[in-house]
């Protein structure tokens, strides 16, 4: 005997999470006065925490980068990307 699933009153069932609001590219440009990483100037976006590592499209994790930083960067987490930015040695957050 299989048993069927109850659907939950509308007013029981979890609230859905709501999406953050979407963030507009000139202003985050305009809110930094230039690159978040060296100071040249910005003509990209970033996300500080990566996509591709679980961050957020959100506009807290956005600022705005030079084309070099952010290509180096890549996916990259911050911290790491600072620490081997430049060098041979091989990022920990690869591994």
């Amino acid at each position: 005997m299989t048993r069927r699933r109850r659907r939950l009153a509308p007013s029981r069932r979890p609230p859905r999470r709501r999406r953050p609001p979407p963030y507009d590219r000139d202003e985050v440009l305009a809110r930094w006065s230039g690159c978040a990483y060296c100071d040249g100037p910005a003509e990209e976006l970033d996300h500080v925490l990566p996509l591709a590592r679980g961050g957020r499209d959100t506009a807290d994790n956005v600022v705005a980068a030079c084309r070099t930083c952010n290509a180096t960067k890549y996916t990259h987490i911050l911290a790491c990307w600072a620490l081997t930015e430049g060098s041979a040695v091989p990022c920990a957050c690869d591994s």
